[in-house]
């Protein structure tokens, strides 16, 4: 019996030294509950217990920490916590950006989403003085959909060496420039400042964070050109510029981003011709570069991208005809160019893209048989669209039920495509049944007007 009990007595003595091992720091533990009672009246904090990583709530994460010596590695430390979106603590209208929370010494990730959002008052977007974050172990900071957050963009975000993610988004209220200290985060993989009110100029500093794989600067107001030094970011898979006030042209350095997936260039004021060496974009799967005012002829080279799925290229005044390259595009699914000035025919090739499910020329100056059989206007149905070229006709031999926007052939269309074959033979026989009326037929033709037509040839 006396063995047991000390058997007893030993046990319960080796759980409470566990249990003392693994408890809170004091001073982590007072500063987390500071944070929460400033953020968050979903509950009374004070009321957690003396451990709130011991017993976990929504909204903490919590985990021992290596490296830190024996009570460290055995000791819980907040990692992570979430504000704003059910079931983590929401916000109270009165919540400041919390500057405490870059006190807890282990804090990893950092959310505040739909958080700030009472729209009778804005709450400043600061952070505590650089001096505060040097020690700064955040790994991750995302400030999303928060409508009544305001400020700039903090000068002190350069600061928080360790960011690997860095998301503001969606803060209307949050305007002026990006720092230039947003170089110095050169831990960086992801950064999207998309839909804030942002202005001035791409900062040419981000072009040093070497290990950047995704870059959204969407929905700003930035202006002037794109920076030739995001050509350097050789890991950038997805680069979103899409609305802004960007002009110029496509610098050729984008060239350079071989591990490139998704290019996102629409609603901008971008000009000119785009540049070459587009094929070794070998990874390139969409490319969305619509209603910019490009006004030139469409590059041939698109057709050697070869792992291209979609290409959006509608609305930015495109001239010339389509390129037979495309049809070369055998992954594509999408192909968007409607609204530009582009002539001639459809190029056979398209037709023979199995993979295709949308798409859309209408709005051209295209012209003649439209060169897709009855399988393919049944596979495209309603995400086919060729209204606004008036040129275009269907082989009645291929209609089907679907409205693509165009009507069906003449006879004398027909016959003479099948007939001929060339283009200026078929211009030849167009101006003819121009001159005779619609009417084909070797015997109301005088020689008179034969003349005429080889005249104007």
């Amino acid at each position: 019996m006396p063995v047991a009990v000390a058997s007893i007595a030993l046990v319960l003595h080796l759980l409470s030294v566990a249990a003392a091992a693994v408890a809170m720091d004091p001073a982590e533990r007072e500063t987390l509950l500071l944070v929460m009672e400033a953020v968050s009246s979903d509950r009374d904090w004070r009321s957690v217990g003396p451990d709130p990583c011991g017993a976990p709530w929504p909204g903490l994460e919590c985990k021992p920490v290596p490296g830190g010596g024996k009570v460290s590695a055995t000791r819980l430390h907040v990692t992570r916590l979430d504000f704003g979106v059910a079931p983590n603590p929401t916000c109270k209208d009165a919540a400041a950006f919390p500057h405490l929370a870059f006190a807890l010494p282990h804090l990893q990730s950092l959310f505040f989403v739909n958080c700030f959002k009472n729209p009778a008052a804005t709450t400043a977007f600061t952070l505590p003085p650089s001096a505060n974050l040097s020690s700064s172990r955040l790994q991750q900071l995302s400030v999303r959909s928060n409508p009544s957050l305001s400020g700039t963009l903090p000068p002190q975000l350069a600061s928080l060496r360790s960011l690997q993610v860095l998301t503001v988004s969606q803060n209307a209220l949050v305007r002026g420039e990006v720092p230039q200290g947003i170089g110095e985060l050169k831990n960086l993989v992801h950064l999207d400042l998309s839909y804030n009110s942002l202005t001035g100029t791409i900062p040419s500093r981000i072009g040093e964070l070497r290990s950047l794989a995704g870059l959204d600067l969407s929905y700003n107001s930035f202006s002037g050109s794109i920076p030739n030094k995001l050509g350097d970011l050789a890991m950038l898979q997805k680069l979103d510029l899409s609305s802004n006030n960007l002009t110029g042209g496509v610098p050729a350095t984008i060239t350079g981003l071989t591990s490139l997936t998704f290019l996102a260039l629409s609603n901008n004021g971008l000009s000119g011709h785009l540049p070459a060496g587009l094929s070794d974009l070998r990874d390139l799967q969409y490319l969305i570069m619509e209603n910019n005012p490009m006004g030139v002829p469409l590059l041939s080279e698109l057709g050697d991208i070869s792992r291209l799925q979609e290409l959006r290229l509608a609305n930015s005044g495109y001239s010339g005809s389509i390129p037979e390259t495309l049809g070369r595009l055998v992954s594509l699914t999408t192909l968007s160019l409607e609204n530009n000035h582009l002539t001639g025919r459809i190029p056979a090739g398209l037709s023979r893209l199995k993979r295709m499910y949308h798409l859309n020329l209408s709005k051209n100056g295209l012209d003649g048989v439209v060169p897709f059989d009855g399988a393919f206007l049944r596979r495209l149905g309603r995400n086919l669209d060729l209204s606004g070229n008036p040129g275009l006709c269907v082989d009645d031999r291929s209609v089907v039920q679907v409205d693509v926007g165009v009507g069906v052939c003449r006879r004398g269309d027909i016959s003479s495509a099948t007939a001929e074959g060339s283009a200026a033979t078929l211009f030849r026989r167009d101006v003819l049944l121009r001159l005779t009326g619609g009417h084909w037929s070797a015997r109301l033709i005088r020689p008179a007007t034969v003349a005429l037509c080889c005249l104007l040839l």
